[in-house]
């Protein structure tokens, strides 16, 4: 009888966690994330969260091949240490997660960045199924990306290869990023960045979103409706924002196809024809045109992905 994994995608928002069997999620649950507060203290939560998940299904852990973990930094999976984290989960360069998936559990752990982890998903069961070159860019919280080229994912020496597309300076003299960089997309074209942008505006006194006690995207693509005129700027800067991003890394990667995943998809409508019309019309490519689709495994990838990995590494 084959084992089930657990794959868990540690998002700056919500943790998402799934039992997987045989390529596909038997059972999902979701908790808040307390990314601000750190790893370390977010750990019990998670454990809980496990539990449940094994009670639901009637298993014993012996019943599991192992745990796998999408993390939002830069990852070494080769020693299973978080190497950097950037305003998320900021002790984890500290937490030992083998040690811990070994003491509560005694099962094995796989430890990869979480972009890359959501594009094995999408490679192996989703929107890339069938190509060998791919990059994917998620874009919610904050921005990140993957590269997979002829069928290996993109590691690098220093593990930072392929999965820094949110810190492609879009603007040389701009904002600083939490990164350190400046002009990053991430620092004008994700959810952390948008109260500071919307504030910054002119127009904000006279703006519906100065209402708002947070401002996401959910609420810019509202308001644009609405015909706000604050959201729809801001709307417009982070669309050119995501296709300058994407133009650059089709230059870096030569890709067949861009997935496009994170919050940002509950307007995929509004979204993916402008990209992809963008993107077209910048990127250097004479073989012809890159693809470009949105996510078809959503929050699923990531958990898909990161199993994947514990009986297939790559």
């Amino acid at each position: 009888m084959s084992k089930y994994s657990i794959g868990i995608d540690l998002g700056g928002t919500t943790v998402k966690l799934g039992l997987v069997k045989e390529d596909a999620i038997v059972a999902t649950i979701a908790i808040p994330a307390h990314a601000k507060s750190g790893l370390a203290s977010s750990l019990p939560f998670v454990e809980d969260a496990i539990e449940k998940l094994l009670l639901e299904k009637n298993l014993k852990i012996k019943q599991v091949n192992g745990i796998a973990i999408g993390f939002p930094g830069l990852v070494n999976n080769i020693t299973k240490r978080i190497i950097s984290t950037n305003k998320k989960y900021d002790d984890a360069v500290d937490v030992d997660l083998e040690k811990w998936a070994h003491d509560k559990w005694n099962v094995p752990l796989v430890l990869e960045n979480d972009a890359r982890a959501a594009a094995v998903g999408e490679w192996k069961f989703g929107a890339g199924k069938g190509y060998d070159n791919i990059v994917m860019i998620t874009i919610g919280t904050g921005i990140g990306s993957a590269a997979i080229m002829e069928g290996r994912l993109l590691r690098g020496k220093h593990f930072q290869a392929g999965c820094l597309g949110g810190h492609i300076s879009v603007q040389y003299d701009g904002r600083q990023c939490t990164c350190g960089n400046i002009g990053c997309a991430e620092a004008y074209g994700s959810t952390w960045s948008l109260q500071e942008i919307a504030k910054a505006s002119e127009h904000f006194e006279n703006s519906k979103l100065k209402q708002l006690p947070r401002i996401d995207f959910k609420a810019l693509f509202t308001l644009a409706e609405e015909e706000d005129s604050l959201a729809i700027s801001i709307l417009d800067d982070c669309m050119k924002v995501w296709s300058a991003a994407i133009v650059n890394l089709v230059h870096a990667y030569d890709p067949e196809v861009v997935i496009l995943g994170g919050g940002v998809l509950e307007s995929a409508d509004k979204i993916l024809p402008y990209l992809t019309r963008t993107v077209h019309q910048h990127a250097w490519c004479p073989w012809g045109k890159v693809h470009l689709r949105a996510s078809s495994l959503l929050n699923d990838a990531g958990i898909l992905g990161a199993a994947y990995l514990l009986s297939s590494p790559l």
